[in-house]
């Protein structure tokens, strides 16, 4: 046999090969004879909480760790209630609720109350949620407890049930947010395409920026200057976007150093309106930072302000060849 006709069986062999595994893959997750047990158990299970409404819910208390955190709806909108009121992470309590609607009992572990502590689904080691409505009626109650060996799942247990189920997802982190708490951590949200005009104040200089009629940035100050556009852009989403990266404790402003900032940046929207983030002293590779018009003092890390407070040799455009040869006298 020569050598191309060994090695084109060897080719078939292998393409061969990759067919059977394929096929044993199709029949393995696709099942087509039929449904698998799990399948069966998914089409036949029942929600924890069967005449759960999210809708309704106008309360949450969640406890973990010895603290409770209680949320409120006022006016439509979330707020951290033990925290004065501060408006809550609306996508965090969105996601919880969401996540309690979709509780069903497709997968029991233990019946066994002694088992509790295991799972840790009881009220000394799992996270405990109560959701009441407007009247603080009781709409659901629940443990959530430890993640499954797999990581992907969590166990959770109806609070009147020795019944441990499994949940799909890493549930503490959606029900206990820790030191991150439930405060809605937006600093800034804003159309960054109505930004009319951008200020960029540091200790070696004040770089102005503005947009001109044919809809693109120029420099004004320190000098007259083309900039890149990409550079000013993306500046403008981390600023339209801006999130903190912590809350800091209410102190003087002066303890921040934020009575005289040490630099700012400020974008005139196209209603004559600013917004303005003023920027303290570094503490451990973060920056205290606040709005001029509130008085929430957050906490940013270095390389977040470092995308906002912007050199004007970074933003300039650099000059073309052309351009060089023309500014340098010949001899």
């Amino acid at each position: 046999m020569t050598l191309s006709k060994r090695i084109a069986k060897y080719q078939l062999l292998i393409l061969g090969g990759i067919f059977v595994v394929l096929a044993l893959v199709v029949l393995f997750f696709e099942n087509p004879f039929g449904q698998s047990e799990y399948e069966k158990k998914v089409e036949t299970a029942m929600p924890l909480f069967p005449n759960f409404d999210k809708a309704q819910v106008a309360q949450i208390e969640i406890t973990a760790s010895g603290e409770t955190t209680r949320l409120a709806k006022q006016d439509g909108k979330w707020v951290v209630a033990s925290l004065d009121n501060y408006p809550a992470d609306a996508e965090g309590v969105e996601e919880l609720l969401t996540k309690v609607s979709e509780f069903k009992n497709t997968r029991l572990v233990s019946t066994n109350p002694d088992k509790r502590a295991e799972f840790e689904v009881d009220s000394t080691t799992g996270v405990e949620a109560k959701l009441m409505d407007a009247n603080g009626a009781p709409l659901a109650h629940l443990f959530v407890g430890k993640t499954t060996p797999g990581f992907l799942s969590s166990y959770v247990r109806v609070a009147d049930s020795n019944d441990v189920y499994v949940a799909q997802g890493y549930l503490q982190s959606v029900f206990d947010k820790g030191t991150r708490t439930w405060k809605d951590r937006t600093i800034f949200d804003f159309n960054k395409g109505i930004v009319t005009q951008l200020n960029i104040t540091s200790p070696e200089e004040t770089v102005a920026l503005r947009l001109d009629a044919e809809g693109t940035w120029q420099m004004l100050t320190p000098e007259a200057s083309a900039v890149k556009q990409t550079e000013v852009d993306s500046l403008l989403t981390t600023f339209s976007q801006l999130e903190t990266d912590d809350f800091a404790e209410p102190k003087a402003l002066s303890e921040y150093e934020l009575a005289s900032p040490h630099s700012s940046i400020a974008a005139t929207l196209n209603d004559g309106t600013t917004a303005t983030l003023l920027i303290g002293k570094e503490e451990e590779g973060k920056l205290y930072v606040k709005r001029d018009d509130k008085d929430t003092l957050f906490m940013l890390f270095k390389s977040n302000v470092d995308r906002l407070i912007k050199k004007a040799e970074t933003l300039k455009e650099a000059e073309s060849p052309a351009e060089t040869e023309e500014a340098t006298p010949t001899e």
